[in-house]
């Protein structure tokens, strides 16, 4: 025939659709529609796996409502706490032990993670009496394990978060009792607050007993420092020490100063001597510095003196008695003058001789005092250097005390870093378990396992199901999806044809038909049908394909060639044991005699007839004379063959035929079966007319549709 394949034309074919399948992208049909998007694989998924979701869906559902139904009421509170930056200064200028906690952001989270801690946890549950108030040193292996699983579910059960940007730090707390909840939630609260004041408590008691310590240390080190000084003080005569330094130095320092007055005072008393004897040499009258009480009487008594004589000389003569007595009393008031000057100059160089005896003096006890002080400067050395040592430890001594003194004063007062601003309130309603959350994670779970077991139902699929599988993967032409019949008796089966006709059944079978016999090409008059395996339905459906095509006015023949496990006689009841096509090849019977009449179509079957060895074969060309003798006589020769891959007797009955048709069970035959089985029809000669998908499932959207009246049978389809 003209559409005869050879085994490089199949190869060939088959490569190229696979090529051209895994061109195309996922989600798109193949073929003139590759470009186009394919939404009916979405809905052949859905309509294959739906009942999987629904299943999926009931089972998750249902123990989510059990988990839920069978969880104990939760109760939840909340305690707020709010890291103050607002400090209360007590007693003002005190410098703390502790810093307070810096105005940072990252502060806030540093604190919800300690509110976060084990440890944290640990003494709330102390204090709660969750577990014994004991160091964990003498806790025994039991009371420890046990204090542990009560620290994890402490940690489980609280939740301590930052509010957005703020210093504000919620602490949650759930639990199956209300009490508990809300008694954890504030002692989480409180047990903070109470660290942060225990902080600043053992830091400050730890602090003054270390300043205690080295108050005493420094005082003893200053008493024998001052005791040391002293001595030296009383051994070497060294009294005393001020900012200007030792009493010698003091001393000269006061020599110098009254040394300095004394000079100042004699250079002056020179000056005035000096003054008044040049004045008393230009005359008594010259006197001018020499004012004294007594001199200033006398001067008044010489002006008046003078001012009679000058009256008297002026209104009388030389030699007038008043003028002369005038002149007299005059003359005495000068010598008086006079007299009173050369005692003031006496007193004032007596006084001049008196300064500088004196600066002299002064001058002699500096250079003595001096002298002295030459001889205690080592003396002073070493006092200075044991003063230096007392004022070291006396500083340090002050500061210590005067911090003390801080330290003291700041006890009892020590304040926390945060306060609290809200207790957590007694929770009234359980805020779980919730059922709308629950039911939404179930569903949410349930589609990912469904979605999981889809996948891995998809993965681990075997066989084809959809006609782009067929031709992408085996490079041969999709014929017909034949569906699967609820069932059980294939007589019925095959009946069916003929009581519907216009069932999706005898659609499918008319589809075949219209694959295979194609207007305005060499129709095939002996066609071979069968299977990779056993039990695909081949002998059902060549019947049945007889059948149909019998309907539509063909002279049909069915030929039983299955000589090993002859169907005819046994499951459809067409004929006997011991007539048929085995007496036929060996000349022991006419084609004539062999044939049976089906009794509802003109339909002609010839069974297979006596049962031959597994090792035995059929003469080739007696089967060629015999099939050639059938083509004169019906239009159309059905040839039912054994499984190919598991009776090679198959591929030689083939070859009489025009072609093969190729039947496997819908996801059921592996791709590696059909692969190998066309392979081996190939590598025999014989032309693979297509393949034809059977047990198909009504939900599939491959099968075909009835179009008329569904008969009077009382056959349903099978959906899966």
């Amino acid at each position: 025939m003209s559409n005869e394949m050879t085994a490089g034309h199949h190869y060939a074919l088959a490569e190229r659709a696979r090529h051209s399948a895994s061109e195309d992208p996922p989600g798109y049909a193949s073929g003139a529609h590759a470009a186009q998007l394919d939404g009916s694989r979405f809905g052949r998924f859905v309509r294959e796996n739906y009942k999987l979701f629904l299943i999926v869906m009931a089972v998750v559902l249902g123990l989510a409502a059990l988990y839920t139904w069978r969880q104990d009421p939760v109760y939840e509170t909340s305690a707020s706490v709010l890291l103050d930056q607002r400090k209360k200064q007590v007693v003002q200028g005190l410098e703390e032990v502790v810093s307070p906690l810096p105005a940072d952001s990252s502060v806030v989270d540093t604190e919800v993670e300690l509110l976060s801690s084990s440890g944290m946890a640990f003494q709330v549950a102390r204090k709660a009496g969750l577990i014994p108030n004991t160091p964990i040193p003498q806790m025994s292996h039991e009371q420890q394990e046990e204090a542990a699983l009560v620290v994890r579910e402490l940690l489980e059960n609280r939740t301590i978060r930052r509010v957005g940007l703020t210093y504000l730090i919620e602490i949650r707390y759930r639990s199956t009792d209300p009490e508990l909840a809300q008694q954890i939630a504030n002692l989480f609260a409180t047990t903070y607050l109470e660290s942060q004041v225990g902080v600043r408590v053992q830091e400050n008691e730890r602090v003054r007993r270390h300043l205690e310590s080295e108050i005493a240390e420094l005082r003893s080190r200053v008493k024998n420092a001052d005791a040391a000084v002293a001595a030296y003080k009383a051994r070497t005569g060294l009294n005393g020490n001020t900012a200007a330094g030792t009493l010698t130095e003091q001393e000269i320092s006061s020599y110098n100063q009254t040394l300095a007055l004394a000079r100042a005072q004699a250079a002056e008393d020179a000056q005035r001597l000096n003054a008044a004897r040049s004045q008393m040499a230009g005359g008594a009258d010259k006197l001018g510095e020499l004012n004294t009480p007594s001199m200033a009487n006398l001067r008044a008594q010489q002006a008046t003196a003078s001012a009679l004589v000058a009256q008297l000389a002026s209104r009388y003569g030389p030699n007038h008695p008043e003028l002369i007595t005038a002149r007299g009393q005059l003359e005495d008031i000068n010598r008086l003058i006079s007299g009173q000057g050369s005692r003031v100059v006496s007193g004032l160089e007596a006084q001049a001789q008196a300064s500088a005896g004196r600066a002299a003096e002064i001058a002699a006890k500096l250079a003595s005092t001096q002298s002295n002080l030459a001889g205690a400067g080592t003396a002073a050395v070493r006092l200075r250097e044991l003063e230096a040592e007392l004022a070291a430890p006396k500083t340090l001594l002050d500061a210590y005390m005067a911090r003390l003194a801080q330290i003291s004063t700041q006890s009892g007062l020590e304040q926390p870093d945060a306060r609290i601003v809200a207790f957590a309130p007694f929770p009234v309603d359980p805020s779980g378990p919730s059922w709308l959350v629950n039911m939404v994670i179930g569903a949410v779970l349930g589609g990912i396992l469904f979605v999981i077991l889809a996948l891995v139902r998809q993965v681990f699929a075997v066989g084809v199901g959809s006609p782009e599988e067929v031709e992408s993967t085996f490079g041969v032409e999709f014929l017909a999806a034949v569906p699967r019949l609820r069932n059980d008796d294939d007589m019925a089966i095959i009946n069916h044809v003929v009581e519907a006709p216009n069932s999706p059944y005898a659609e499918s079978l008319r589809a075949l038909a219209a694959g295979l016999f194609v207007p305005g090409q060499e129709q095939p008059r002996v066609i071979a049908f069968t299977s990779p395996q056993a039990s695909e339905g081949k002998s059902t459906t060549a019947i049945a394909f007889g059948r149909s095509q019998a309907l539509r006015g063909r002279r049909v023949l069915v030929i039983d060639c299955d000589l090993q496990r002859p169907s005819f006689h046994s499951r459809f009841g067409l004929g006997q044991l011991g007539k048929g096509l085995v007496e036929v090849l060996r000349g022991e019977a006419s084609l004539a005699d062999g044939l049976v009449s089906d009794s509802l179509t003109s339909t002609c079957f010839l069974p297979a007839g006596e049962v031959i060895e597994p090792g035995e074969s059929i003469a080739f060309d007696q089967l060629n004379a015999l099939i050639a003798d059938a083509r004169t006589q019906f239009d159309l020769v059905v040839l039912d063959l054994p499984p190919v891959l598991q009776v090679a007797e198959a591929r030689v009955i083939a070859a009489v035929s025009d072609g093969v048709v190729l039947l496997t069970r819908w996801k059921h035959t592996s791709r590696q079966a059909i692969e190998f089985a066309i392979t081996l029809l190939a590598r025999a000669g014989n032309t693979v007319l297509g393949l034809v998908l059977t047990e198909v499932p009504v939900t599939s959207d491959i099968l075909m549709g009835s179009y008329g009246e569904a008969g009077s049978s009382n056959l349903r389809l099978a959906e899966s």
